[in-house]
C-alpha cells in the first residue's frame, strides 16, 4: 500500500508542476538577463561614442552594443590578463563599465567568459547571431587604435577575436 501511495503522489506532483514549469518561457529569462545587464553598465565617456557608432553602424540597441563590447572585452582580460586590459583601460578609461569593473553584477555576467564560445554565448543571449562578432570586430579595434593603444596590442587583440578557421 505504501508503494502504491507514493507512486499517486509523485504522479500528483507532477500534474500540479507541469502548469508550472511550462509557464517557463526561455526569451523571458533572456531578456531579463540582458536587462540586468543593461541596468548593470554605465558606460562613461569615450566608451559612449563606441556604443554609438555600434548602434549607428551594425544597427543594435545600446544594450547589444555594450554587452557584445563587454564579452569581447572579457575574452581578452581572461586571455591576455588583468594587466593588459589595464593598459586597455588607461587608454579608454570608459571601457572600465563595459567589463563590470564598477558593479559586481556586470562583472558576474561576463566573468565566464574565456573563449570565443563564451563569447558567441553572450551574442546569442543578447539576441545577436555570432556573425556579429566580426561586425563588432573592426568597429571595436579602430576605436581602440583612435584612443592610443599601440599596435603590439592591437595585433594580439586581432588574433584572439579573428574567427576559428
Amino acid at each position: 500500500m505504501n508503494e502504491i501511495l507514493k507512486k499517486f503522489l509523485f504522479v500528483s506532483s507532477i500534474y500540479l508542476l507541469a502548469p508550472t514549469a511550462g509557464a517557463f518561457n526561455l526569451d523571458e529569462a533572456i531578456a531579463s538577463g540582458t536587462q540586468a545587464l543593461s541596468s548593470a553598465t554605465e558606460v562613461s565617456g569615450e566608451a559612449q561614442q563606441l556604443l554609438g557608432q555600434l548602434e549607428n553602424d551594425l544597427g543594435v540597441t545600446e544594450t547589444q552594443a555594450a554587452g557584445g563590447t563587454g564579452a569581447l572585452l572579457q575574452l581578452a582580460k581572461s586571455q591576455l590578463g588583468a594587466d593588459t586590459m589595464n593598459t586597455v583601460k588607461s587608454k579608454a578609461p570608459g571601457l572600465s563599465g563595459l567589463l563590470g569593473a564598477d558593479n559586481s553584477m556586470g562583472s558576474s555576467l561576463l566573468s565566464n567568459i574565456s573563449s570565443m564560445d563564451g563569447v558567441q554565448s553572450a551574442f546569442s543571449a543578447l539576441g545577436m547571431d555570432s556573425a556579429m562578432i566580426q561586425q563588432f570586430v573592426p568597429i571595436v579595434m579602430g576605436f581602440l587604435g583612435d584612443q592610443g593603444v599601440g599596435s603590439a596590442l592591437l595585433g594580439q587583440l586581432q588574433g584572439l577575436w579573428a574567427p576559428a578557421s
